[in-house]
């Protein structure tokens, strides 16, 4: 979404143009999934505006390149009558020093085409200590688990989770895949399989939710700080020969995707969203009144090792160890 620069009524912004909010009297009126070509998701066909509504407050974008219609390459205006949630400060005058803005819209864009876009709501991941006693010597119960939200505006693409991980030496980043068909149990016919797509199975056409309470084994070892969700339109694994180390997917054609993957619409990175882990899962204790069984933090890389320790960045160095260690 955008805030137009320019009063539409004077001229249009062509970085927010008003194109992208089509109004339900228009010709092409409110694009819905049959229009797009697409059988709708569980939750069913969009439904129609209201009566007396001016703008689509649910439509399918088309295509990059159509002759008519909204251009998914750049982001749509908010519009007076919008319904929105604010976040900000509130000023002393009564107004609101607003930061983030946030519409009740349905916008989705054309099924297996980018640039389409992803976000990441609510999500947390085991710290996946696989031991079973703690270093104390306590019984311990471990979260080799991990649980997201995200939404995504193509309802049939599959979407991936990554976890970035951070070279302690130099900085570089490895995308490790942990959204196979072995964790998502989704797409198994799929090439490659798993990935996510439950938001054109699920009960809304835009969530897509992993609940994994059994990852296999290793897969969640050493969590990351941040995770990375991309939509298979964008990148994906590429398969291997049979038996090929040290993966069955080419990791270095998914990294090298990932980062060369274009900037649209004000530059955002469409296609991926980025966002730093909030919530580690912790082993807990199996018997009440043992000893506290203490986080275990060293299984945190960054934490333990640092990102990149000697590397320089336009920001001053790179962040190192932690010394001395928290536990």
């Amino acid at each position: 979404m955008c805030v137009p620069r320019t009063d539409p009524s004077q001229q249009d912004d062509a970085l927010c143009p008003q194109k992208n909010r089509p109004k339900a009297a228009d010709a092409g009126g409110c694009r819905n999934f049959s229009v797009a070509g697409v059988v709708p998701p569980a939750s069913g066909e969009l439904s129609r505006p209201a009566p007396g509504q001016v703008y689509c407050s649910q439509y399918v974008m088309p295509a990059p390149g159509a002759a008519t219609g909204p251009d998914s390459r750049q982001q749509a205006p908010f519009e007076v009558g919008d319904f929105i949630q604010y976040s900000g400060t509130l000023l002393a005058d009564g107004t609101v020093s607003a930061n983030t803005i946030e519409a009740n819209l349905g916008i989705y864009t054309q099924p297996g085409t980018q640039p389409a876009y992803v976000a990441i709501g609510e999500f947390g991941v085991g710290s996946a200590d696989p031991s079973a006693t703690a270093v104390s010597g306590v019984a311990q119960e471990t979260a080799d688990r991990i649980f997201l939200e995200s939404e995504t505006t193509d309802v049939k693409t599959p979407v991936d989770i990554y976890m970035m991980d951070v070279n302690k030496d130099t900085g570089a980043i490895t995308n490790r895949w942990i959204t196979p068909y072995e964790m998502t149990g989704e797409n198994q016919a799929g090439i490659p399989s798993g990935g996510i797509t439950t938001q054109y199975t699920g009960p809304q056409p835009q969530r897509a939710r992993i609940r994994a309470t059994k990852a296999p084994t290793g897969l969640l070892s050493q969590p990351t700080r941040t995770v990375r969700v991309v939509q298979r339109t964008l990148c994906q694994p590429q398969p291997v020969a049979a038996g090929a180390p040290p993966a069955p997917y080419d990791q270095a054609a998914l990294d090298k995707c990932l980062n060369d993957a274009p900037h649209v619409a004000n530059d955002l990175r469409a296609g991926q969203y980025l966002a730093p882990v909030f919530e580690y899962i912790f082993p807990e204790n199996v018997k009440p009144g043992d000893a506290v069984v203490p986080n275990d933090l060293w299984h945190l890389p960054f934490l333990r090792f640092g990102e990149g320790a000697t590397t320089q960045s336009d920001v001053g160095p790179s962040v190192g160890a932690l010394s001395p260690t928290p536990w």
